[in-house]
Formats: structure tokens, sequence, C-alpha cells
């Protein structure tokens, strides 16, 4: 008989929610000043550099327990780096509301993951909230909303689809496997491993959006960067891998497609924009997905 989810673990998710469905717009402001990727590697950079002496001082390990941190780079390079990585090129091309929505799919990727690899099969439920949320994909995606001609449009697109996959991909893994790392180290190691893989990339003469472009250190830069160091990845990615110690990634993904929904309409606040019922639709079908889900026991 499955164990009742721990009550706490809706808190978890509603602060996830918030959190990161703020940051969007705030991170498309902050590529105004700085390079895609090297926002991406500043990110890690200053969260590594805050959270090691912290975990330190509190005399916690840093490093995971032996025989799980192989498991945990692997983790760690798709839903960390892979997802930072593919999400923040794809939204340096599109604007916030729509990135938003793409990268946050990650739920409806996760389902067919985790029939594919998971020991966990998901239920009915589950697998009608998924083909609601596809529907709403496939409407978000139609000819009237995407610029078929415009190759540049489409590897946004691309990339942030991408993003998704990576991200459900390294839920579904870290879900396959019980682990006795606290789960600050195993934040911290995910986030370290990502930082080498970053940094790598966007060294000068790697892909466009590197080291090798100028950096505006302006105060909302400034205030972002600490903003996505405290909040949204150390305390993001801690949250998260305790959410997927008591639910599955499919079930989790689908409760963070209401970020989007949130980030979206913010987006639209801050940086303009109608509302079309094709995207409202396709927002409705994606929240239908979720309480569909849940629903499901």
């Amino acid at each position: 008989m499955t164990q009742p989810r721990p009550r706490i673990v809706y808190l978890y998710l509603a602060i996830i929610v918030v959190s990161w469905a703020g940051n969007w717009p705030l991170m498309k402001l902050a590529l105004d000043d700085a390079p895609p990727l090297t926002f991406v590697l500043l990110r890690l950079v200053g969260t590594i550099g805050l959270m090691a002496p912290a975990l330190l001082i509190l005399r916690a390990p840093l490093l995971p327990v032996r025989g799980e941190r192989l498991g945990l780079f692997v983790v760690g390079q798709l839903q960390v780096a892979g997802f930072l990585i593919f999400s923040i090129i794809g939204l340096a091309i599109l604007p916030a509301g729509r990135a938003i929505v793409l990268a946050y799919t990650m739920a409806l990727w996760a389902i067919p993951i985790e029939l594919w690899l998971a020991r966990e099969a998901p239920r009915r439920g589950q697998l009608a909230g998924a083909l609601v949320g596809f529907a709403g994909l496939i409407l978000f995606m139609n000819p009237g909303l995407v610029d078929w001609s415009d190759w540049r449009i489409l590897g946004g697109n691309a990339m942030l689809l991408l993003a998704a996959i990576c991200w459900a991909l390294g839920s579904v893994f870290y879900r396959r496997r019980a682990w006795r790392s606290t789960f600050w180290a195993q934040t911290f190691w995910q986030l370290a491993v990502s930082t080498v893989l970053v940094a790598v990339i966007a060294l000068p003469g790697g892909l466009p959006g590197g080291l090798g472009e100028p950096i505006r250190w302006s105060p909302a830069l400034i205030a972002i960067l600490a903003y996505n160091w405290i909040v949204t990845t150390a305390l993001g990615y801690f949250l998260w891998n305790k959410v997927l110690s008591v639910m599955s990634a499919g079930v989790a993904g689908q409760v963070m497609a209401l970020t989007p929904v949130g980030g979206f309409l913010l987006a639209a606040a801050i940086f303009g924009g109608a509302i079309t019922w094709d995207v409202g639709l396709s927002i409705v079908l994606i929240v239908g997905g979720i309480i569909l889900t849940l629903r499901t026991r």
C-alpha cells in the first residue's frame, strides 16, 4: 500500500513554484547586462561560493558518500547543467513568457520516461493528465503561434524543449535510487559538477554568450544574481531533491507546471504582449493535466 505523502512536500513545491516563476522575467532582464552562458556560470559560482563556507561552518558534509557521487554527477549534469544551459539559450531568443511554458513541459516528458525507465509505472489518471498536458503543448506550438520560417526562433524552441527533457531525465534517474547522502551534500555536489561543465562551455572561444562577451555590472544584475544564488539555486534545488525523495518526477513535474502560468502572466505584465485565446487555452490544458494527475491515488 502506498504511504501518504507528507504534507510538508506541498509547502516545498509552493516555495519552488513561486520563486522559480518570478525568476524567469528577472533572468530575461539580467540578459541585458550579461551574456546567457556567463549568467549561468555566475549563478552557479556564486551559489557554490555561498554554500561551501555555510556548510563548513555547520560541519555538514560537502560531498556525497562514496558510491553515490557518480550517480549524483549524472543527475546534476542533466537536471542542473543541461537544464540551465539549454533554458538560458532559449530564453535569450524567445520572450520570457513563452520560454517558461516550454521549459516547464518537464512533466510531459517525465511520464513516458518513467514508463520506460522507472520502477513505478504511472497510473491511468497520471497518463490522462499527461495526454491533456501534451494537448496544451501541441496547441501552444501550433503554426499560428510559431514562425516556422525563422530558424533562430525554431532553435530557441528546441533549446527549451531539450531543457525540459534533460530535467525530466535527471529527475527520473534521481527517483530510481534511495540516496544515503544528506540533501545539502546532494545539492552541493550537483551544483559543483555542473559548474565545471558550464565553465568549460562558457570559456572564451566557446559558444556565443560565453565569457568572451562583456558584462555590465549594474545594480539590477547584482540583485538578480543574489536572488538566484540564495533562493532559486541553493534553496530551490535543495527543496526539489526533497520533493523527489517522496514524489515521482511525473507527479512533481505536473505540479511544477503551475510555474509557467505565474511566470507567463508576470512576464506579460513586465514586458507587455497580448495573451491570445490560443495561449490561454494551452495553459488551461496544462493546468488541467496537473489536476488530473494530483487526483490520482
